[in-house]
């Protein structure tokens, strides 16, 4: 997402801002994350905010739908949002762009990440 808004010149409107979710358990806990990049010119560094860590067994199963309206709510309301932005950068994107693959690697997956660094 963060090199697509780039390739329009508009890559600070994600600085800090959250572009995905991610949600974690085991047997009684939840965890709720947001990941966001940190851009600073050409390097972009992606970090884990938590949001939610929670038991669900206790207070007899009180919490029990928490994770689950978290995650509708994702649906409903954070992701219209978020794909009208992605929307209005293809919408904005260059006629001429090239969006040519190389080959030159095997799967293609760490092509490209030089500039980015994962941290939690």
């Amino acid at each position: 997402v963060v090199e697509l808004f780039r390739l329009v010149k508009r890559e600070k409107e994600l600085h800090r801002e959250i572009l995905a979710f991610s949600i974690s358990h085991h047997h009684e806990t939840v965890r709720i994350y947001g990941h966001y990049p940190v851009i600073d010119g050409n390097k972009t560094t992606f970090y884990r905010h938590p949001i939610r860590k929670f038991d669900f067994t206790e207070l007899d199963g009180k919490e029990k739908w928490t994770a689950y309206k978290f995650t509708k709510n994702i649906y409903d309301i954070w992701m219209p949002t978020h794909l009208k932005r992605i929307c209005s950068i293809i919408d904005n994107l260059p006629p001429d762009l090239d969006f040519e693959v190389s080959e030159t690697g095997e799967s293609g997956l760490s092509q490209g990440l030089e500039s980015h660094h994962l941290f939690d």
